[in-house]
């Protein structure tokens, strides 16, 4: 038995590895091993007061801290059964995008592009290719004045609240994101055209899971047309080589992120996207997980497009900055959203006087984890023997970063 070692994994946010395992020359399995220490974000939460939970759970990551907030504040107010007016939902989605904005920038431009341009890291690639990297820069610091205004800070903000926030935007920086909008986007339509050339890798999933609204919803929907809570449908279980539990949808292979959302709901897309999207749909429906840093180029367009219709409509109406009253009771909430790589559940238990009784987080990084072995597996039995073992380890490195993986929040409490 031979075992091809991947040490840790390199221009991916945390600490992962992967092995290969090959018996008398054949590929026969392949493990991503979440290696980071355990955190325990879900038994922190315990026993704590409602409101001081959104801005723990900001603390889980830093590149998707308002999906941890906006989760957390739906899965308590679905608890309380409170809903929040309109203007409050759009600065949620608001949020959201910049958080986009911010994620794919990073790992398209920074992570991603020095593999299709041929460079070992993204300073390097600038030597050749600046005017990229600054596009990539331009947008990723858009994401991040977005999440400044919505969360209060670029990283671990404390503005989302249950009921509201606790500061709303101005007119004047709403204003900067409407003419923001429209400066970027041509860099946005550069990348789709930059990532459209990239190959075919990886495995393609039996289905596609997202939530019901295009950033976050009341339920999960998969591509077998399916509409459920998770609990339902997804299972998770425990490996002993890792610190992340895996998932199946009805015990198959799933997957979850940019290429889910257009496939599942690409009739959402605003009008540049949707073009880019049925152009390049033919591709994009052959259904490789490379195809996610595509996917997440179309969804660039899509966010500076949404965002500008966002703010065009607070604009008209004017802010009320008006937040919901809450009155703590005991009750049972789960909040659906799309962080920039995927699903993202955040289920809570509460008891009488709003204290948290029961915890449960579950990231895209967690839910990708049974596809990411499967694509390992599928592009080493396809290329072991045919390529020296340097290129192999690098494809597999770059099938992993396929799925633009957040490692740090996959990892929680596991019972072993």
């Amino acid at each position: 038995m031979v075992i091809l070692e991947l040490g840790e994994f390199t221009r991916v946010e945390g600490n992962g590895k992967a092995e290969v395992i090959i018996e008398n020359g054949e590929v026969k399995e392949a493990r991503v091993k979440i290696v980071e220490g355990p955190r325990f974000f879900e038994l922190l939460t315990l026993g704590r007061y409602y409101w001081d939970v959104p801005d723990l759970e900001a603390r889980i990551c830093a590149i998707c801290y308002l999906a941890h907030s906006f989760a957390s504040v739906l899965g308590i107010e679905n608890a309380f059964g409170v809903k929040v007016p309109e203007e409050i939902q759009l600065l949620r989605e608001l949020g959201l995008i910049g958080e986009i904005l911010e994620s794919h920038s990073l790992h398209l431009y920074l992570l991603v592009a020095p593999d299709l341009f041929g460079y070992p890291d993204a300073i390097r690639m600038a030597s050749k290719h600046g005017e990229i990297v600054r596009e990539g820069l331009a947008l990723k610091a858009f994401g991040n004045y977005i999440r400044e205004v919505i969360g209060g800070r670029e990283i671990h903000g404390i503005n989302v609240k249950p009921g509201g926030f606790g500061r709303y935007p101005t007119e004047d920086e709403l204003e900067k994101i409407d003419k923001s909008c429209d400066a970027l986007l041509r860099f946005a339509k550069r990348a789709v055209n930059i990532f459209a050339t990239q190959e075919v890798f990886g495995a393609v999933p039996e289905y596609h899971v997202a939530t019901d609204g295009y950033l976050y919803g009341e339920k999960l929907i998969a591509s077998d047309g399916e509409r459920f809570d998770y609990f339902e449908h997804i299972e998770e279980k425990s490996l002993p080589y890792s610190f992340a539990k895996q998932s199946h949808y009805k015990g198959s292979v799933f997957m979850t992120g940019a290429l889910s959302r257009l496939m599942v709901k690409s009739d959402r897309l605003t009008p540049i996207a949707k073009e880019l999207f049925e152009q390049h749909k033919e591709k994009l429906s052959r259904g490789y997980v490379s195809l996610n840093n595509l996917a997440q180029a179309i969804e660039l367009v899509y966010s500076l497009e949404r965002a500008k219709e966002i703010v065009s409509t607070l604009l008209d109406h004017g802010i009320k900055g008006e937040n919901v009253p809450i009155e703590p009771k005991e009750g049972e909430g789960i909040g659906y959203v799309e962080a920039p790589r995927g699903v993202l559940i955040h289920h809570y238990r509460i008891d009488e006087n709003g204290n948290i009784t029961y915890s449960n987080i579950i990231t895209p990084t967690a839910l990708n984890h049974a596809l990411m072995e499967l694509s390992l597996y599928e592009e080493a039995r396809k290329q072991y023997g045919t390529v020296d073992e340097n290129f192999l380890k690098h494809k597999l490195e770059e099938t992993v970063r396929a799925f633009d993986p957040c490692i740090s929040c996959s990892v929680h409490f596991v019972r072993l």
